[in-house]
This record gives structure tokens, sequence and C-alpha cells, in this order.
């Protein structure tokens, strides 16, 4: 029941039991949602209010509008990853379920703290590279990588987009991956994250930081942020 005399706006208080519609109707198997006319009517407040509290859904991945025909619940589970091994964790599931979007790539300084995992000077250029994966139109992971420059502008735009880094460096560096440390956190999203991703500022975000290893040393550094409504990670453990 809602408490319209709370601090807390009715468009939220009404989204937290439109979160409950949408799981008792995604248990009966029901595609379609209820329309603004009955939510305004069910509620008793103003057209505006019910479509902030819509949206809000839409932007957490629960609803999605279609012009012209309503509201519908979305039924699409979470895309998630391996990350058991490096092989299926670097290259398997990249192909399998993301296009890719080049932002940027090019020369830079190198930034503090990057150099000490690359082995370069503090400012000695390297390459960056920004990629943003959507998985059938919709944003799902922005990349943001570096690497040492005279591999990077080895690279071309649709190599970036065609293929994983570990299938880049094995192939046309004929370099191995040997190791690769990854550390997963859960973060807010910032302005410029929330803006690519097309979520809402404050959103949860996976934030994962890789470091990618040959004989020789590190690579290549960075981080991704992926959605965190629309992403998962799994791991299978063994007693052996």
């Amino acid at each position: 029941m809602s408490n319209y005399n709370s601090l807390i706006p009715k468009y939220v208080q009404i989204a937290d039991s439109l979160r409950k519609k949408v799981d008792e109707m995604y248990k009966e198997e029901k595609e379609k949602f209820l329309s603004d006319d009955e939510l305004i009517k069910m509620f008793d407040v103003s057209r505006m209010t019910i479509r902030q509290a819509v949206q809000l859904l839409v932007e957490e991945g629960l609803l999605k509008r279609i012009q012209g025909k309503g509201t519908f619940i979305v039924r699409k589970e979470k895309l998630k990853t391996d990350i058991a091994k490096l092989d299926t964790f670097f290259r398997g599931w990249y192909l399998e379920n993301f296009n890719v979007r080049l932002l940027y790539r090019g020369s830079v300084p190198c930034p503090e703290g990057i150099h000490l995992k690359l082995g370069v000077k503090p400012g000695e250029e390297v390459y960056q590279v920004k990629r943003l994966r959507l998985s059938e139109g919709i944003p799902i992971v922005i990349d943001n990588r570096y690497l040492l420059k005279k591999y990077g502008e080895q690279i071309t735009d649709e190599e970036y987009v065609n293929y994983s880094f570990s299938h880049l460096f094995l192939n046309k560096f004929n370099m191995s991956l040997t190791e690769g440390e990854i550390e997963i956190e859960a973060v807010l999203a910032k302005q410029e994250i929330s803006k690519i991703l097309d979520v809402s500022v404050g959103s949860p975000i996976l934030y994962r930081s890789v470091d990618l290893k040959v004989k020789k040393g590190c690579v290549l550094t960075g981080a991704s942020s992926y959605r965190g409504d629309m992403y998962k990670y799994k791991s299978l453990l063994s007693l052996d």
C-alpha cells in the first residue's frame, strides 16, 4: 500500500508496487503489462506520475514500451559468462553474445598507476581503446583498455570491433596469454557511464578490472563497466 504522505516521491512508491506486479505476471507467463489507464485507475494518480513510475522499471530492464502497442514484460534472462577459464572468458562468450562499437582508439599519456602495470615510464605514450558492447541493440558493457603502443597502433578498426584481445595477441602477434588477473566490484553509475549505457545515474554497475600477461609481462590492462540489470557472472568450483 502506498503512503502518499511519505517524503518518498509518489512515483517511486508506485514503482515498488509495480515491481511486485511485474513479478506476479512474469510467473503467470503474461507478456503484456497493464496499460497506463489501468494504472491511473488503480493508484488514483496523474498520468505523469504513472509514466514516471513505469519509466523506472523500463530503465531497470523489467518493462519495455512499444509505441502504438503498449507496455510489455521483459522476459530476457541476464547475459552470463563463466570466469573459470581464460579461453572461455576472453574468446567464446565475446563473439557469441555481443556486437561491438568502437568508441575511441589512439595514443595517450599513460595514466598514473597504469604505467606500473605495463612497465613503462610515467607519462609515456600508450594506446587506449574504448569499445561499447551491445546485445540485441541494448548497450551492455563499456570496455576501457590500455596496451603497449607498439601493439595498439597495429590493430585495425575492423579487428578491434570483431575480435577479443586474446584472439588478437595470439593470432596477430603470436603471443599466448599466460596469466590473467580479474577483480570485480559493485559500483554506482556516474554520469558518463550512465549516458553511454542508457541507465540512470546511480544505477548498479559491475566494474571489472583486468590485467593480461604473456611471458614477457603485462601487455594489457584496464576495466569494463557492465549494466548490473543485464549481466551476471558464474564460476564453477571444484574440490580437486
